[in-house]
């Protein structure tokens, strides 16, 4: 049996073609993502709101989807609402936000989360809690203002991209 040159290169070739094509597949995902706070609750340091941000991201990544936008809607604090009745959250200390994927931005819905941290002070990702799809227009606790408002009424932070892998 003779050795095929022209044979082993088309081989080889083909290898590193499917090799090229499944690597740029898999490294093309990137995602866009605006952050949003209401207005006038931005906070002034800046390392704090990176702090926030990323909190946001991985609380929103918890149930791994790709969120497109996100409203930080608190600083961490350690009180929620449990059947009506504001109380302290057994949980532990939260920030929360609220989050929307591709198709979340078309119906005008988003989930708010909770994402636990350590503390005021350490605001690393311990675990998260995710309530049910609601509209944009659902109103907030007090019934006053809508949990996600026009963006006229928010301020956003500048756009984030992530890769994935």
């Amino acid at each position: 049996m003779r050795f095929n040159f022209q044979s082993f290169l088309r081989q080889i070739f083909s290898a590193a073609n499917i090799i090229r094509e499944t690597s740029q597949a898999i490294m093309s995902t990137v995602n866009i993502v605006k952050y949003y706070f209401y207005k006038g609750m931005v906070p002034k340091d800046q390392d704090r709101v990176r702090q926030l941000v990323a909190l946001a991201y991985q609380t929103a990544r918890d149930r791994k989807l790709y969120p497109k936008a996100v409203l930080i809607r608190s600083e961490v604090h350690d009180t929620t609402s449990i059947n009506g009745i504001h109380q302290k959250d057994p949980l532990g200390p939260h920030v929360t936000l609220c989050y929307k994927d591709e198709n979340q931005l078309l119906l005008g819905t988003h989930i708010a989360s909770h994402g636990y941290v350590r503390g005021k002070d350490d605001i690393g990702f311990v675990h998260a809690t995710h309530a049910g799809e609601k509209s944009d227009s659902a109103k907030r606790q007090q019934g006053r203002k809508t949990v996600w408002p026009s963006e006229n009424e928010l301020e956003a932070v500048p756009e984030i991209g992530y890769g994935h892998l």
